[in-house]
């Protein structure tokens, strides 16, 4: 992945992290049908299974209007224990990206100039098909670190 431009960014004892209100976030299907990637998946193929959904973020950073912070976004561990990696594309106002479960990657950077931050985002979600026997819920979460 290429960046347009890096930020050196301090760590400094006295930097704090907050959860981010994301509870006006939006997506377009609560139930993401998942493919297999090739067409006959098993033994000695590529087990994996993919599927996309359509997210409007909305993160409430009202507490830190015109502070600068740094924005992550985090998956939980997958319940079935399996790795699931997700993937995004943004229409720039976030970072894109690309994160797996128990991970944790900045997608914003910088002065928080509005009360919210919106963007929305194409989401893709791969995993091992082998272990998708039921629906899973996925947690993504976002936390802002403060200088």
């Amino acid at each position: 992945m290429t960046f347009t431009s890096v930020t050196a960014w301090p760590v400094t004892a006295s930097a704090a992290t907050f959860r981010v209100d994301d509870s006006g976030t939006r997506i377009s299907s609560p139930l993401v049908p998942m493919r297999w990637r090739t067409l006959v998946p098993g033994r000695g193929s590529d087990n994996a299974a993919e599927g996309q959904v359509q997210v409007a973020l909305r993160l409430n950073v009202l507490p830190w209007l015109n502070q600068r912070g740094r924005i992550y976004m985090t998956l939980a561990p997958a319940p079935s224990g399996d790795t699931i990696r997700a993937s995004w594309r943004t229409q720039g106002r976030l970072l894109p990206g690309s994160i797996q479960s128990g991970g944790r990657t900045v997608i914003y950077e910088g002065a928080m100039p509005a009360s919210t931050l919106e963007e929305t985002i194409e989401l893709s979600i791969t995993a091992d098909g082998r272990g998708l026997t039921s629906p899973q819920a996925l947690q993504f979460s976002f936390d802002i670190e403060t200088p």
